[in-house]
């Protein structure tokens, strides 16, 4: 009997060593509304920068703190290959994109996109440039969702971030819409 004794202690030890070690730890991936903000607009920056600029530097990710529960707002990687592709594809298009946006043709949504307005001279060909344009700027929300391990249920903050980028850059008498669907010349 004894020796069933000492096997129930090793094996009552050996459990009583592991299961600490088989807790969950919980990481909570954040995003905060800034970081995304600061993310879109060095992405909205680099349509108006020379191709050959350099990226600027990403601060680095912060250590997860000591705990079972882990908050990490890691760096975001805003200059992936398909990123960079797309934002090439939109460097070429801007000088005639603007010219539509000056006359009023083409507008900024609120959810990062642009759509016709009827403008002075607006003609069937900005429906093609709109169609590039919005192609292009779902690769890069889709690159950047993606890369940066984005869950599709923040596909809206990620457009948000986007559009207000875009929109503080927007020209005076340039369309945008507001939050709450409203469409405004900017000031």
């Amino acid at each position: 009997m004894t020796w069933r004794l000492v096997a129930h202690a090793a094996a009552l030890a050996i459990l009583a060593t592991t299961l600490p070690a088989c807790v969950p730890v919980t990481v909570n991936i954040t995003f905060p509304q800034e970081k995304l903000d600061n993310a879109a607009r060095q992405i909205e920056d680099m349509p108006a920068q020379r191709a050959s600029a350099p990226a600027p530097p990403s601060p680095p990710a912060p250590a997860p703190g000591p705990g079972r529960n882990v908050d990490v707002t890691p760096r975001i990687d805003t200059r992936s290959p398909e990123v960079v592709k797309a934002t090439e594809s939109r460097r070429q298009r801007r000088p005639v994109l603007r010219e539509w946006k000056s006359r009023g043709c083409v507008g900024e949504t609120n959810q990062g996109l642009v759509v016709a307005r009827p403008g002075e001279g607006c003609g069937g060909e900005v429906a093609e440039l709109i169609r590039a344009e919005n192609a292009d700027r779902r690769v890069i929300y889709d690159a950047f969702m993606k890369d940066n391990n984005i869950p599709a249920s923040d596909t809206a903050r990620v457009q948000s971030a986007f559009a207000k980028a875009r929109q503080e850059r927007a020209r005076p008498n340039d369309w945008i819409q507001l939050d709450d669907g409203q469409w405004v010349r900017k000031t």
